[in-house]
């Protein structure tokens, strides 16, 4: 034996030992990979369980796949999503992840499947499967941007802030995020008085993140007075559809009529009375409607749709968050001169 091998003092069993030192360290770390691997499948497939494919739609399930069906089944499943064909989306996209054993391959169908079920509605399994992307994932931005929006849907505005420490980490800005979701949240308390949420509005008017539209959109339903009195000239045009569309019940004439921009639009609404029609706003619809009633013509009116500045969608009623990419402080307001209708208006308030 001692011929074989060399002596412990020789460097070539110090190399020897190494050697097979590595090789333990290279098979153990095959074995516990795979493990893992197999391991993560399994857990994939049991969570994946509980979500059926509600009367299929499309008879996939007996076709058999290949690599080669990734690439136009997951663009088939966007369409679908899409065109509102959520069911046939889900499908598609259950079936792939049926299908392919690798996560970081199936990542971006598990993406695609989390949106479809934001958008067809299904927000409990919108959450559980952003939280199953980042369980095996943490890093993955898109997941942790959706999950911030399922918890804000759900009203679960605690955990909807606490996926912005990773996505700051991560070198996303967040402020703006952070502040549209804290603002959710004032809005929804039910402990606050209408005094204490009015106070706290009223000073987030001063902070730059936080938008102007929705904070007067709250005031004008808790405290009248004082959101006439926060009304700010250069940003009238933000929020002419609620200024449009008050009761005249809730019109401070006295405000009003030391404005030479809010008495245009209130006489072109018709609720201000004056034989001055020399009114100028500097928006066109209002100007235009001021000029009209000059030319003695009054069945004039305005008809509101509302635009989302980043995918360029248009909605015929307002928003927080764009409905189709989910963007904040993106509203757009576009008022277009229709014919007056003799119907009753009612108040976005």
């Amino acid at each position: 034996m001692d011929n074989i091998l060399p002596a412990y003092d020789d460097p070539l069993f110090s190399i020897l030992i190494i050697i097979i030192l590595i090789l333990i360290v290279a098979v153990s770390s095959l074995i516990v990979g795979n493990y893992k691997e197999k391991k993560k499948k399994n857990s994939l497939e049991k969570f994946l369980c509980g979500f059926k494919k509600d009367n299929a739609v499309l008879n996939i399930e007996e076709m058999p796949f290949e690599k080669a069906l990734i690439k136009p089944l997951s663009l088939l499943a966007q369409a679908f999503k899409t065109q509102g064909e959520y069911q046939k989306s889900i499908n598609l996209n259950l079936y792939l992840i049926d299908n392919i054993s690798n996560f970081f391959e199936k990542e971006k169908i598990l993406e695609q499947l989390g949106e479809t079920y934001l958008k067809a509605g299904f927000l409990k399994r919108s959450k559980l499967i952003y939280l199953e992307i980042l369980n095996k994932h943490p890093r993955n931005k898109k997941a942790l941007y959706y999950l911030g929006i399922v918890y804000e849907l759900m009203h679960e505005f605690d955990k909807a802030l606490e996926t912005l420490t990773p996505l700051e980490i991560l070198g996303e800005k967040t402020e703006k995020l952070q502040a549209h979701i804290e603002l959710s949240k004032l809005l929804e308390q039910k402990k606050l008085s209408k005094a204490e949420k009015v106070s706290q509005l009223t000073a987030l008017l001063q902070e730059k993140n936080y938008p102007y539209r929705r904070i007067m959109k709250a005031l004008f339903t808790l405290d009248l007075n004082v959101a006439w009195e926060n009304i700010e000239n250069d940003r009238i045009g933000s929020i002419l559809d609620i200024l449009w569309f008050l009761p005249s019940l809730n019109l401070n004439f006295d405000i009003i009529s030391n404005n030479e921009t809010l008495s245009a639009i209130y006489l072109a609404k018709g609720s201000l009375e004056t034989e001055e029609l020399n009114k100028r706003s500097n928006i066109f619809s209002i100007d235009t409607i001021i000029a009209s009633k000059i030319g003695n013509k009054t069945n004039v009116d305005l008809l509101f749709s509302y635009g989302c500045g980043k995918c360029k969608n248009h909605f015929p009623i307002g928003f927080t968050r764009c409905p189709k990419c989910y963007a904040i402080d993106a509203i757009q307001i576009k008022e277009t001169l229709v014919q007056k209708q003799s119907q009753t208006s009612y108040s976005l308030l």
